[in-house]
């Protein structure tokens, strides 16, 4: 086993370690020892967070352990970069849910995070610290930027190219063929039926700002 910890005491690090101890469950032996939370709330600085130890700040925790595995649980995208420009020098590996239908063709970067039911095609290219939800699908053929969060139940339909720090919401969905620059934010439920501008939000309604 690996020693791992998770950056946020939150819900989604509630998440990452529900994924994590279903991964160990289904392995053959299990592949992680969780060592605890790190979080930059002083008032988690100690104690414990799901039955794991606290272990202060991101800086204290890794400066503790120096050999850990990280995961950043952390929804924020920008927060999620940050953090993981302090943490230099860890592993940082991919969480897959047992339950994610995965094709065997992806292509994955470090950090990423597939959960409950997460269904990713063939020929997808999948970058570093992306965050692809419960029951949410990317498409044959599409290409998910660094650091982009896709929230639970959006369906990317194939040869999509969502760019770095893009937050695709709830249920959004894109066209065949659709680009979502880089930075740019497609609130919940919201089709993608043009290309969407870098850094633009584009709004259930149809407005579109820069």
């Amino acid at each position: 086993m690996r020693d791992l910890f998770i950056v946020g005491a939150g819900g989604f690090g509630r998440e990452a370690v529900w994924t994590v101890e279903r991964i160990n469950k289904a392995a053959q032996q299990p592949l992680w020892n969780v060592i605890g939370f790190a979080d930059d709330d002083p008032a988690k600085a100690s104690g414990n967070f799901e039955g794991y130890p606290l272990l202060g700040s991101v800086a204290q925790a890794s400066r503790d352990n120096p050999g850990a595995s990280v995961f950043i649980a952390i929804g924020d995208n920008a927060i999620r970069r940050r953090i993981y420009a302090q943490l230099r020098g860890h592993d940082f590996p991919v969480l897959i849910d047992p339950t994610a239908q995965v094709a065997p063709t992806t292509e994955f970067r470090h950090g990423t995070y597939i959960a409950v039911e997460a269904v990713v095609s063939v020929g997808t290219d999948i970058g570093k610290f992306v965050v692809i939800n419960a029951r949410s699908g990317v498409g044959h053929d599409s290409v998910v930027g660094d650091f982009a969060n896709i929230a639970p139940g959006v369906s990317l339909s194939g040869h999509t190219k969502i760019g770095a720090d893009v937050f695709m919401g709830t249920n959004s969905c894109t066209a065949p063929g659709m680009t979502v620059g880089d930075g740019a934010t497609v609130a919940c439920g919201t089709p993608v039926l043009v290309d969407v501008a870098p850094g633009a939000t584009l709004s259930p309604f149809g407005t579109l700002k820069a």
